[in-house]
């Protein structure tokens, strides 16, 4: 990267993080003056009445880094292809869509969920190259067929991410430190191998997480929403799919960064489905919801998750890149304890 290039580089983000901050002030305001508030209730776990949906600040930045790197590769050299920007383009905007009218108007839970597919569905057709999965002695092409089980993990994805959108900061968070460790994974790997790793869109969409975050929190001035929490998951997923197709950092470097987002909502929803429990309905009965309300405190959780996620999620995440063909044994290290915490505060079954 030359001088002016890391110039135009580190405006961007500036650029990008002021935007956001700004954009989630003004939000709160407009939320406060329309109404647009989440009122604490049994299943909350805040106390206070607070602006939801200010994530759409978040989403509108991250929206334009992609129309930008799209429209004007030499201003923004991100080295994702024209068809990978605009699967990422298309299938946020439609999952952000989707989920911010779920926000005004409650949808029906299958109308969200046919229309994340359709929009992880859509957004991998146009992803070129697919990546592989690495396995001892083979590599699973996700390609064809494979593509309808990839796009219901995407799906899966998305929820989750919404449903681990509980506590002050945690969902912004999570996202920050995922990309945080991507890099770090990438700029290893790129270093040993001597492969360029093209970092800078992965940097880039950490600016509006800082600027949302600002305002989120613990003690949040607003709230995420349902439209942001799965434009995060469908991008994150994506952006995994785009990555592990073109870099070191494979898929299962990707699935170990998100553990503490996966075994928390999986064991949660495993757990509530075997104890025949209205899985379905609002709870609060997910390990990190159960922690918040045991230290009373929100900020401790958030930060526990972003500790756990640089210093042991990451490294082991190096390992998987390193040696990919282990990558599923590293994926188990990775979760054992993780699944090991879920079950000590019985996530699940308790609300």
């Amino acid at each position: 990267m030359t001088t002016i290039s890391a110039l135009y580089y580190l405006l961007g983000f500036a650029g990008a993080a002021f935007s956001a901050y700004l954009l989630t002030q003004h939000y709160i305001h407009y939320a406060l003056h329309k109404g647009v508030v989440d009122t604490p209730n049994d299943r909350s776990s805040h106390t206070t009445p607070t602006p939801r949906g200010g994530g759409v600040s978040i989403v509108i930045v991250s929206l334009a880094l992609f129309a930008v790197a799209l429209m004007a590769p030499n201003l923004l050299a991100t080295q994702l292809t024209p068809p990978n920007l605009i699967a990422l383009l298309l299938g946020g905007f439609i999952v952000a869509a989707i989920g911010f009218l779920d926000d005004l108007n409650p949808l029906s839970s299958k109308i969200r969920f046919s229309v994340h597919f359709i929009a992880s569905l859509a957004a991998l057709s146009l992803i070129e190259p697919l990546p592989t999965l690495p396995l001892p002695g083979a590599d699973m092409t996700l390609d064809g067929i494979w593509l309808i089980p990839v796009a219901l993990g995407l799906t899966w994805l998305i929820n989750l991410y919404n449903f681990m959108d509980g506590i002050d900061g945690i969902a912004a968070t999570e996202a920050l430190t995922v990309l945080a460790g991507a890099i770090t994974i990438g700029i290893f790997s790129a270093s040993a191998s001597e492969i360029e790793f093209p970092w800078e869109i992965l940097a880039l969409l950490t600016a509006p997480l800082l600027g949302f975050l600002l305002l989120n929190w613990s003690p949040a001035k607003v709230f995420m929403g349902d439209g942001c929490s799965g434009f995060l998951g469908i991008t994150l997923g994506l952006l995994a799919v785009i990555y592990a197709a073109n870099t070191p950092v494979n898929l299962w470097c990707w699935i170990i960064l998100l553990g503490v987002f996966i075994t928390d909502a999986c064991w949660t929803l495993a757990t509530r489905i075997v104890t025949k429990q209205k899985w379905h309905q609002p709870h609060r009965s997910h390990c990190y919801q159960i922690l918040s309300r045991k230290l009373q405190s929100h900020r401790q959780v958030t930060s526990g998750a972003a500790a756990i996620n640089l210093m042991w999620l990451t490294p082991l995440a190096v390992f998987a890149s390193r040696h990919p063909e282990y990558g599923a044994l590293f994926t188990l290290l990775a979760f054992t304890p993780l699944m090991l915490l879920c079950h000590r505060h019985q996530a699940g079954l308790h609300n």
